[in-house]
């Protein structure tokens, strides 16, 4: 409402700042809203993140709910997320380890979930998701993790 508001007044360049965690823990779907966000021109920066999904947990990136970041990456690569200088910002908060370790590894993490994104086939996916065939879905996904 409040990004609609400022549109009607004009000021065009505010956008939408997805905490991954933050929508987990609202129950969201991370891609379906990257790509609403995207389709209206709002999708912002990113809080990459990961949790258990009840609490702000922050923890590494692919930690907890590895598909639903992968699903978001798919959707990152089909909105352009990064080719116009956009990069992800990492909101992790470690408890008990070593904080600069667990920026490194998220940074590690994130690199192969977008690489396995890189690798799925996405006109073969568009085409299942279309055709609500999630069989082939998940043969193009698991192919690209390597598997069958």
């Amino acid at each position: 409402h409040v990004i609609h508001k400022l549109r009607a007044q004009g000021v065009d360049n505010v956008k939408v700042n997805m905490d991954w965690q933050h929508l987990l823990m609202n129950g969201e779907n991370l891609g379906e809203y990257a790509a609403m966000l995207a389709a209206e021109g709002l999708l912002g920066h990113q809080h990459a993140n990961s949790g258990w999904g009840t609490f702000d947990d922050d923890n590494m990136v692919g930690a907890t709910a590895f598909m639903e970041t992968l699903e978001l990456a798919v959707e990152l690569r089909r909105a352009g997320y990064g080719d116009n200088g956009e990069r992800l910002g990492f909101d992790l908060y470690p408890y008990t380890e070593d904080a600069v370790a667990v920026v490194q590894r998220s940074v590690l993490q994130w690199r192969f979930i977008d690489s396995v994104a890189a690798r799925i086939d996405d006109a073969a996916l568009r085409e299942a998701q279309m055709q609500k065939d999630a069989v082939r879905a998940y043969e193009l996904v698991y192919a690209a993790l390597g598997g069958e």
